[in-house]
């Protein structure tokens, strides 16, 4: 295994880490996975145990007495070992019930870890454009700050020409100033958008680790109504609570059951410490082996099972209560998804026109300045237009992406 982690890190380091391998990592070392996975296995360890009901019990024993007042049939002190075997015939339906309610829960742990695992994919798609977009923010604001830097330059050589006055010379100053911050920011926040990565895969990276870019391009998608249906239909958690109901309806079939008589088949076979004869009849044999049937039918249960069917059934309404809940809470996160989606589709497209028309402001006003046809204001405005347009885009490109990935996740997983 360490060698695989080995040869996996210097693949990483080689190739750079991508979109599907973080989410392959995420999948595999994520806790919220390990703990899902966990609970599908310790309700199915919980079924076993139930299913026991339906195998013979074996009970071997060990008893010894002494009388303070032995009589001629209580003979003291005495012990016998004891080997009894008991199987059941008939339990009222109760263990098929329990059973059956196991198996539900056990369906509804699956389908909860499919839930989980699906919100997970969501989060490293969130963590992983979230570091694109700060490594690309970095990118600009040292474009800009290396541009303001030359623009200094230029108008500090005017300046001592005696072309500019003091102030352009030091609106430029400030706006570099501002630039720098702005690039330790951006800096400062890409190193959390790794941290924010590196929790959601469970795996530390390198510090020159590469992380590639991907195509964030997104496909058409259908009218919310057909999307609700499809969502109805596909939600794991929806599915999930309706075992719930379902495991608890057979509970409450499980408690019925102890209405009914339970019919056991028993087998023993007893060693006593010696044969005692009482004349000439055997009073207690050596050894003994007897079989029977035993039928017992519980007439009255102090109103525990009827309490129990009740509570089960108030149980069952919760259940149905929370599924009505999740219905239109799911309604509501694919409305807002949905125009999210399609407000994130039209930024894309306004973001995009705006960073070309930035720019080419920015290219007419830096030749006008170099001219002396416009102050520095005006051109400091048009590289902070560009340098906005710039980071809008970039942002935009992203979040078209999470907006359909997060559509995804509410309507298909």
């Amino acid at each position: 295994m360490r060698i695989i982690l080995v040869f996996v890190s210097s693949y990483m380091a080689l190739f750079g880490l991508t979109l599907s391998e973080s989410i392959d990592l995420a999948l595999s070392n994520s806790p919220k996975v390990l703990i899902s996975n966990s609970n599908v296995k310790y309700t199915q360890h919980i079924k076993d145990e139930a299913t026991g009901a339906y195998h013979p019990t074996i009970q071997a024993g060990f008893a010894w007495q002494e009388l303070e007042n032995p009589t001629a049939f209580a003979f003291s002190p005495s012990h016998n070992y004891n080997l009894s075997l008991k199987y059941n015939l008939f339990n009222g339906f109760s263990d098929y019930s329990t059973v059956s309610s196991k198996e539900s829960e056990i369906e509804s742990a699956k389908l909860e870890r499919k839930a989980v695992v699906s919100d997970l994919k969501l989060a490293v798609v969130v963590a992983y454009t979230n570091y694109l977009k700060a490594r690309k923010l970095i990118k600009s604001q040292e474009e800009q700050l290396a541009s303001l830097t030359k623009q200094y330059d230029d108008t500090n050589v005017r300046y001592e020409q005696g072309i500019v006055a003091k102030n352009d010379l030091l609106l430029i100053d400030v706006e570099k100033l501002k630039a720098e911050q702005a690039l330790i920011k951006a800096k400062s926040d890409l190193i959390v958008a790794k941290s924010n990565l590196e929790n959601i895969i469970a795996v530390t990276l390198e510090q020159s680790e590469p992380i590639d870019d991907f195509d964030a391009s997104v496909s058409k998608i259908e009218e919310v109504f057909s999307l609700e249906l499809q969502m109805m239909q596909n939600r794991s958690e929806i599915k999930a609570m309706i075992f719930k109901s379902k495991s608890l309806e057979s509970q409450r079939d499980a408690v019925t059951g102890n209405y009914l008589p339970k019919v056991n088949l028993e087998a023993s076979h007893q060693i006593n410490d010696q044969e005692r004869l009482s004349g000439t009849s055997i009073f207690q044999p050596k050894d003994q082996t007897t079989y029977g049937v035993n039928v017992t039918w519980s007439l009255y249960s102090g109103m525990r099972n009827l309490a129990m069917k009740k509570a089960l059934l108030e149980k069952n309404n919760q259940q149905n209560f929370q599924l009505n809940q999740l219905k239109l809470d799911l309604k509501n996160q694919l409305r807002q998804a949905y125009e999210g989606f399609k407000v994130a589709k039209s930024a894309k497209y306004v973001a995009s026109r705006a960073k070309e028309s930035a720019k080419e402001n920015y290219r007419i006003t830096a030749d006008r300045y170099s001219q002396g046809d416009v102050d520095t204001l005006t051109l400091l405005v048009s590289q902070s237009n560009l340098t906005q347009a710039v980071n809008a885009n970039n942002d935009a490109y992203y979040d078209l992406f999470v907006a359909y990935k997060t559509l995804q996740r509410i309507v298909w997983e």
